[in-house]
């Protein structure tokens, strides 16, 4: 659910489901949808701020449980997709919005959270987020979207992040330029109300200028870094011309570091990390209304196979992490599917070795 409000001239949205850290489902995109198609015709909403109600965090994606039982019980593969379509349809359109988007991140920040805000106007992060594009645990791959951005990264830490779906704290979306604004949680109060009193004279970017300088002394300047102690070990392995690359040199070394990822590569479902390492580079060359139209086919691919509906089963349903997978290895898989999934005729490597 989420709950609604205008204050001064900021309409807020507050999503509004704390049991499950506000995990969205189909209604939760609808009435998001429509109370921001309503504030986009009404003048005297100048902003919008997307927030959350919960003291866990700003949305922790998708509601899986919910989403496994669709995808089980619904014959029809439109029936499957309902959900992705209407998600998908809703991040474009707020990509487009007429008016700002100030958006929240803290605490748990991930999957369709982090689609639905990552392209808003200014996004304020705290030292407590954990954020985190985790779908290859579940079958699939990060979408969307997102991978829009994650190919903005250097190469490892892209790799890294979208083929393990490992956290980044509120330092690194900062350092990569994928939220605005730093701040400590204690001030977070204080400072939006700046926003809501100065929405009552300024609006478009002129308003975002004028609230970034008002919180300028708000500012959090403390590390708080996910990956930073990790980052020497991240560029050693992650840098590779294939997936293939990646897991020879890991399964060469015998660190801690590269032990703990070969235990969670076990987990991921071969032919997703195999689209994954490859569509890092094929996003680099996507605008992110076509990133979100890939995101669609490649889930549709996900759905149509069963692999979705296996890895939610084994993480959240069984609680397992031993999944069946229909390729158990990366040996097993198509390159021609990779291929046909993201449209290329070539790989990374192939490109590069040309």
């Amino acid at each position: 659910m989420i709950e609604t409000k205008i204050i001064e001239n900021v309409g807020v949205i507050y999503l509004a489901k704390p049991d499950l850290i506000n995990a969205l489902d189909i209604d939760m995109v609808r009435n998001i949808k429509s109370t921001l198609e309503s504030w986009e015709r009404d003048k005297n909403v100048r902003a919008v701020l997307l927030d959350s109600t919960s003291d866990k965090g700003f949305c922790s994606g998708g509601d899986l449980k919910s989403l496994y039982d669709d995808l089980i019980n619904n014959e029809d593969l439109s029936n499957k997709e309902k959900f992705f379509v209407e998600e998908f349809d809703l991040d474009k359109y707020l990509s487009t919005y007429k008016k700002p988007v100030v958006s929240h991140w803290y605490g748990i920040t991930m999957g369709g959270g982090i689609g639905l805000t990552i392209n808003s106007d200014f996004i304020i992060v705290d030292e407590t987020v954990n954020w985190a594009m985790p779908e290859t645990r579940l079958g699939f791959v990060p979408d969307v979207g997102v991978c829009h951005f994650i190919s903005k990264l250097p190469q490892a830490v892209g790799q890294y992040v979208g083929l393990l779906g490992k956290s980044l704290g509120a330092s690194d979306v900062m350092e990569f330029g994928l939220a605005d604004f730093y701040i400590n949680s204690n001030d977070y109060d204080k400072a939006i109300k700046n926003l809501f009193n100065l929405s009552k004279d300024y609006s478009g970017d002129k308003l975002i200028e004028k609230f970034r300088e008002s919180i300028i002394k708000y500012q959090n300047t403390e590390s708080s870094s996910k990956i930073k102690k990790d980052l020497d070990d991240i560029n050693k392995y992650f840098n590779g011309e294939s997936i293939e690359d990646i897991f020879e040199k890991l399964n060469n070394s015998k660190d801690e570091f590269a032990k703990d990822c070969l235990d969670e590569f076990d987990e991921r479902y071969p032919l997703m990390l195999k689209v994954q390492f490859e569509k890092y580079f094929v996003c680099k060359n996507l605008n992110y209304q076509d990133t979100i139209d890939l995101d669609l086919k490649v889930l549709r691919h996900s759905v149509k196979s069963g692999s979705m509906q296996e890895g939610i089963k084994a993480v959240i349903i069984d609680k397992t992490h031993k999944a069946s997978w229909p390729e158990d290895s990366l040996a097993k898989v198509d390159e021609e599917t990779i291929k046909n999934l993201l449209s290329i005729d070539k790989t990374h490597k192939e490109n590069i070795n040309l």
